[in-house]
């Protein structure tokens, strides 16, 4: 096992320099916390991970960031990598020493060497509008509709600076819900209006406000506690009117009838993905994801399963098979079916990389692998999402 846990340095490189840009240096080692707190006396802020114990290996799957409106997919801020290669080959990979490479690394995972260091671009920050709310059971409905009239035309999402981390969730023994949100906007504006919709829901615990960045997202320092067992699975699904109500009666209808007997709880993070975030990716030079903004606003959506009981195990994976297999076949059904998945969100037994680009970036990226990697050693003996065993003919 080669471990990375002790590359830890930061430091910041300002302009004017090669790559004309403000960034900063981070070994691998980072938990985006950390990233937000050695910025807070800078002035300045990265695109990175949304929730505060993260870490850096968002970057080489996509990662969404709050920001991702204006700046694209997290790695699409990558102005350069410090990258080990399976021949112990120490490469320093940017657009313009081996473009190809740098392509393939903007959501290709683990598939084409160790990274011991990111320089990540740097934009000016000031003061925004942010937090982490709750919001009592009696209001999901409340939610529901707040998130579909974001995501519809004219909504809050048709503004750049506006930014969600939404979530419901359902209980099948109690049957009873709830639901929440990171509120964000980019500037020091307090209830912004593209998210009134969603600050007009009374609130049960926690709350938004003006505050800096990584006060906002120390607000997500209890997510995903570890105390449980965890099961994430994302499908895709255009936005429209129909969008949220789909997937919420879907999981919690699938919910009740497979496993009212079962001490867990299940839901969904949507995140919308706006056309203008597509652009954005596109116009930083592009990367391996390579959706089409022509396709329009779409949102992932995150299935989740909490569950403590190993036993439990076969039937949560029979209900999230059968909650992804439904939305799917509904979606198709009224033309808001979105062909990919989001690699950072991936359920094991789903294979995202070949969605990309739908379908058409996999070539490309085996042949990146194939001069890089030529004996594939990270297809054959390091886990995660592959390229496929066939880009070296094994």
């Amino acid at each position: 096992m080669i471990a990375t846990s002790n590359f830890n340095s930061k430091s910041i490189t300002r302009m004017p320099n090669r790559l004309g840009y403000d960034y900063i240096s981070a070994g691998p080692a980072f938990r985006w916390q950390e990233i937000y707190q050695f910025l807070n006396p800078t002035g300045f802020l990265v695109a990175g991970g949304r929730v505060s114990s993260v870490g850096s290996s968002l970057l080489l799957g996509g990662g969404l960031s709050y920001l991702s409106s204006i700046l694209g997919w997290a790695a699409n801020n990558i102005v350069q990598l410090e990258l080990v290669t399976a021949q112990g080959e120490i490469l320093t990979v940017n657009q313009n020493s081996h473009p190809e490479l740098f392509w393939a690394l903007k959501g290709g995972s683990s598939n084409y060497g160790i990274v011991t260091r990111y320089d990540l671009r740097l934009y000016p920050s000031t003061a925004m509008y942010g937090g982490t709310v709750v919001w009592p059971a009696n209001a999901t409905r409340q939610y529901l509709q707040a998130q579909t009239d974001f995501i519809l035309p004219g909504g809050g999402s048709y503004d750049d600076n506006a930014a969600i981390m939404p979530n419901f969730n359902y209980n099948p023994v109690t049957k009873t819900s709830a639901s929440g949100s990171v509120l964000f906007y980019n500037a020091p504006v307090d209830k912004p209006r593209a998210l009134e919709n969603f600050t007009a829901i009374p609130v049960e615990s926690g709350g938004a406000r003006v505050q800096n960045y990584s006060e906002i997202t120390a607000t997500t320092s209890g997510f995903s506690p570890r105390t449980l067992r965890w099961s994430f699975y994302n499908t895709a699904v255009k936005s429209s009117a129909d969008t949220m109500g789909l997937i919420y009666n879907t999981t919690t209808d699938l919910a009740d009838e497979m496993l009212s007997g079962v001490n867990c709880s299940v839901g969904s993070a949507t995140q919308p993905i706006t056309v203008n975030h597509l652009r954005a990716a596109r116009a930083a030079g592009g990367d391996a994801i390579d959706l089409d903004p022509d396709r329009g606003p779409f949102v992932i959506a995150l299935i989740y399963v909490t569950w403590s009981d190993a036993r439990d195990d076969a039937i949560v994976k029979s209900f999230t098979d059968r909650v992804l297999a439904s939305i799917e076949q509904q979606a198709r059904a009224r033309d808001l079916y979105y062909p990919w998945l989001f690699l950072n969100d991936a359920g094991v037994t789903q294979d995202p990389i070949s969605t990309y680009g739908y379908g058409a970036s996999l070539p490309r990226m085996q042949a990146v692998s194939r001069q890089y990697d030529p004996r594939g050693v990270f297809q054959r003996s390091v886990p995660g999402f592959k390229l496929g065993y066939e880009a070296h003919g094994y």
